[in-house]
């Protein structure tokens, strides 16, 4: 389905207007021009916009019709460090500030790595510690409504044809989304090995119990490589069928894409209401619906992993406090069923304070004690300790804002990095004083069984 483009009378007076406002400011501005657009299939804009320019990004929850689709730079910034969520915020609001046009319509979308003190794995170095950019080309839709925006930076006293319109070949079609198996899967390595695994949780436990440290979370990087270039789209495909209630992303940089199914969102935040998905503890599915019941009671009432549940409650609870009134939650945890996975659910509510965003809170929240430990610096040191690989962008923050404040984040789990032939993928789980080795195994296979089906490399 084509999509028109923008009157060119619009765009050239937007952009002298830019132009001047720029020549004023002494520096660059964001024009950006939005109109209605047709309902069509994101993911297959996303396949078309990944084979035109080396920056894609792709973001959608089936089960609420809500779906971005973006392509091309048009403004971003890459923090590093420990302040990089300061540092994004600060970015951010002054780009805004200055922006004209159909600024209620501009997106930018994000993501950073889970430890900004890591040195990176080489292929993760073209991601760096995050950032935030603002598309050339946005496709958006919430439920039967849709937008096409599109922006451009605009230097003082730039010429007005600055304006490029090769991304609008996004919205040709781009064939079937299906695909068959990825390929022969000819090379399988598992960081660490299960022997290593063992060992470490072992030494965990035992670190554990004498105290000062509550719980770590311990993960693990397998890498598969297969026989021919891994396509990412009928893998995103077939997750977005099969996970309706997650989140599913892809952000391409280049030859690499790192996508997944989150369950976990990290926080959201939509006129000052605060949302956050306190996610922790795990067991399987049952094999039929007596069993899956059976299963999810013992879960409700096992005491290990009711612990681990409060602890992540709690520092959640505490973290929101600085910058949210009336926080809450209630007192007990409800199940989350995945179709592999069923998890210990607390949703938390707040409202955020005037002067604060969704950035601001990123920085007291991450890394939850879902995905890093308690408390976080002791955590941090153990995993760095026991974790022979950078974890890169898997279990850090993903997500976008809007000019308004609004905008919404999740936690980059049951994900994985493709480039070329090989998949990394990555699953974590949280070791307590009561945690038993094998069984930690267990969850953690089970939590890369969902990008493994997807890529059809079981």
């Amino acid at each position: 389905m084509i999509i028109a483009p923008t009157p060119l009378g619009r765009r050239a007076a937007l952009l002298r207007d830019a132009a001047a406002l720029a020549g004023r400011r002494g520096r660059p501005v964001l024009a950006c021009m939005s109109e209605p657009a047709p309902l069509v299939d994101v993911l297959a804009v996303y396949r078309r916009a990944a084979s035109l320019t080396p920056t894609a990004w792709y973001w959608e929850q089936p089960s609420r019709a809500a779906a971005m689709v973006a392509a091309g730079v048009a403004w971003s910034t890459r923090p590093r460090g420990t302040g990089r969520f300061d540092d994004s915020a600060s970015a951010w609001k002054a780009i805004v500030a200055d922006a004209i046009g159909d600024v209620e319509d501009l997106v930018c979308f994000g993501a950073f790595s889970f430890d900004a003190e890591r040195e990176y794995d080489a292929h993760w170095r073209a991601f760096g510690d995050g950032e935030l950019v603002v598309p050339e080309v946005m496709y958006r839709r919430d439920g039967e409504r849709a937008r096409v925006t599109r922006a451009t930076l605009v230097e003082p006293d730039a010429p007005t044809s600055r304006l490029d319109l090769r991304l609008d070949a996004i919205f040709e079609p781009s064939g079937t989304l299906a695909g068959e198996r990825v390929g022969r899967l000819v090379g399988r390595d598992e960081t660490p090995d299960s022997g290593s695994w063992m060992r470490s949780v072992e030494a965990l436990t035992a670190a554990i119990r004498p105290g000062g440290v509550d719980k770590v979370v311990l993960a693990r990087e397998v890498v598969l490589t297969a026989a021919d270039p891994i396509d990412e789209v009928p893998p995103l495909a077939r997750l977005r069928e099969s996970y309706p209630n997650c989140t599913i992303f892809a952000t391409r940089r280049g030859d690499a894409c790192f996508l997944g199914a989150t369950p976990e969102r990290l926080v959201r935040v939509d006129e000052r209401r605060v949302s956050v998905s306190c996610l922790a503890g795990s067991s399987r599915r049952g094999v039929d619906d007596a069993d899956d019941a059976a299963v999810g009671a013992a879960l409700l009432a096992d005491p290990k992993e009711r612990s681990e549940h409060s602890l992540v409650l709690a520092t959640i609870l505490s973290s929101l406090a600085p910058l949210c009134d009336d926080v809450r939650a209630p007192s007990d945890p409800v199940l989350m069923r995945m179709p592999n996975v069923q998890h210990l659910h607390t949703p938390v509510e707040a409202t955020l304070r005037c002067g604060a965003g969704a950035l601001d809170l990123l920085a007291r929240l991450h890394p939850t004690p879902a995905v890093g430990g308690v408390p976080t610096q002791a955590a941090l040191d153990a995993i760095r300790e026991h974790e022979p690989f950078d974890r890169g962008w898997y279990a850090g923050p993903v997500g976008w804002l809007d000019a308004r404040g609004n905008g919404e984040f999740a936690v980059a789990i049951r994900s994985g990095l493709v480039r070329g032939a090989e998949a990394r993928l990555y699953a974590g789980c949280g070791i307590v004083r009561d945690s038993v080795p094998a069984r930690e195994w267990e969850e953690s296979m089970m939590k890369l069984r969902p990008m493994l089906c997807a890529l059809h490399l079981l």
